[in-house]
C-alpha cells in the first residue's frame, strides 16, 4: 500500500503540495485541512440578524483543491463532516476538462477519490468540493510520479467573482455537486475564481456584505436574492428594497469600484406570496429603481425574466417552482456570459488590483 501525502505531514510546507482556491477561511488540524465559506463570528449571530442559517452555511460550495502532478493514477481522501439529503458530489479536473464524477451518500463518513491522469505529462488537477457537505481534506497519494506542487496555477493572480445569495446560486437541483452550479459555470466562462457565499434559505444578508472586508480586492459580485424574502418573510417591496440598498452600502464601503450585477428576481411558478400577496414583478420593479437611483457606473441589473424562463427549472420535479435542474444552472450560466460580455460594465477597467 503507498503511503498518502497527508496534510499533516506537510504542515510546513503546505504550498509545495496543494492550493485552494474560492474558500477565504482554511483551517489545519492534526489530520488535514478543514474548510469554511465565512468567518466564525459572522455565523454565531442569530439567524434573524444574519439574513441566512449558519447550519446550511458551514459547507463548500464552490471550494476547490487543486495540485500538478505527472502521476498516472491519483487517489484524494477526504473525510465528511456532514451533508444534507443530496450528499457529497465531488467533481476532478484536468487541465480545466471534468475526467470524474464522485457520489457519496448523506451517511457517508469517508470520501476516497481514485482517478487517473487522461494525458501524458504533469498535469493541473482541480477537485471540485461538494456544494452541501462539509469535508475535510485528507491528503493524496499517487503511483510514484513527482509530488504534487502547486506551479503556476490560477488563484493569487486570477480575477475574484463573489456570489451573492440563496439555494439558487447554492446549487439546490444540481445534486450536491460545485461544479455544476451556475456561479461555477460563469466563473470558469470568465476565468475567475469564484467564492460562493449564497446559502439555501438565505435572504439579503448586510453581515456577510460586510464581511467582504476580508478580501483585499474583488472584482465582480454578482446578487441574486429575494425569493425567500417574498415567500417566507413577509417582505414587502419597499422593506426589500431598503434591505437591498444597505447590502449594496455594506459592499461599497470596502468595495467601491467593484463591478457589482444585481439580477432580479428569475423565471418561478410561484409568483405572488400567498401571505402577502405581493409579486415577483413587484420586487423586480423596486430592484430596477434601486439600480438606476444609485446612479453607480459600476452596477448594473440583468432582469432575471430575461435570462430564464420554465425552461431552467427542474422537470422531473414540477411541485419545485423556483431551483434550477443541472440543465438550467448551464443555461443560466450562458445567458448571464452573454448579457455580461455584450455589457459596457464588462468592458470597464477595474483599477481593484492597484
Amino acid at each position: 500500500m503507498k503511503k498518502p501525502i497527508l496534510f499533516a505531514i506537510l504542515l510546513s510546507s503546505i504550498s509545495s503540495a496543494v492550493e485552494i482556491h474560492g474558500l477565504r477561511y482554511v483551517t489545519e488540524t492534526e489530520e488535514g485541512i478543514r474548510f469554511a465559506r465565512f468567518r466564525e463570528d459572522i455565523l454565531a449571530m442569530p439567524t434573524h440578524q444574519l439574513g441566512l442559517n449558519p447550519a446550511k452555511a458551514q459547507n463548500t460550495s464552490g471550494g476547490i483543491v487543486a495540485f500538478k502532478t505527472d502521476a498516472a493514477q491519483i487517489t484524494a481522501h477526504f473525510k465528511i463532516l456532514s451533508a444534507n439529503y443530496m450528499g457529497a458530489g465531488f467533481g476532478v479536473f484536468e487541465n480545466s476538462k471534468l475526467i470524474e464524477e464522485f457520489k457519496f451518500s448523506p451517511q457517508a463518513t469517508d470520501a476516497v477519490l481514485k482517478f487517473q491522469s487522461t494525458q501524458p505529462g504533469e498535469s493541473l488537477f482541480e477537485i471540485v468540493l461538494p456544494s452541501f457537505a462539509n469535508v475535510e481534506f485528507q491528503g493524496l497519494e499517487s503511483d510514484g510520479g513527482k509530488v504534487p506542487t502547486i506551479g503556476n496555477q490560477k488563484g493569487a493572480d486570477s480575477a475574484c467573482y463573489v456570489a451573492l445569495g440563496d439555494s439558487i446560486s447554492h446549487g439546490v437541483g444540481q445534486d450536491g455537486y460545485g461544479h455544476k452550479t451556475w456561479p461555477f459555470l460563469l466563473s470558469r466562462k470568465l476565468n475567475m475564481e469564484l467564492f460562493n457565499l449564497a446559502v439555501g434559505g438565505g435572504k439579503i444578508a448586510v453581515p456577510v456584505a460586510e464581511m467582504l472586508e476580508d478580501w483585499k480586492w474583488i472584482d465582480l459580485i454578482t446578487i441574486l436574492v429575494g425569493y425567500n424574502g417574498l415567500h417566507f418573510n413577509d417582505k414587502s417591496p419597499e422593506t426589500y428594497k431598503a434591505d437591498y440598498a444597505r447590502l449594496l452600502d455594506a459592499i461599497r464601503k470596502n468595495h467601491p469600484e467593484t463591478k457589482i450585477v444585481c439580477i432580479s428576481l428569475l423565471t418561478t411558478k410561484k409568483p405572488v406570496s400567498e401571505k402577502t400577496g405581493h409579486t415577483v414583478d413587484e420586487f423586480r420593479a423596486v430592484l430596477e429603481k434601486l439600480v438606476a437611483e444609485h446612479n453607480d457606473p459600476n452596477l448594473i441589473l440583468i432582469k432575471g425574466e430575461e435570462v430564464s424562463s420554465e425552461k431552467n427549472l427542474q422537470a422531473d420535479k414540477p411541485q419545485d417552482p423556483v431551483h434550477l435542474s443541472i440543465e438550467g444552472a448551464a443555461l443560466l450560466a450562458d445567458s448571464l456570459f452573454e448579457k455580461l460580455t455584450s455589457s459596457a460594465l464588462f468592458h470597464r477597467k477595474s483599477t481593484n488590483h492597484q
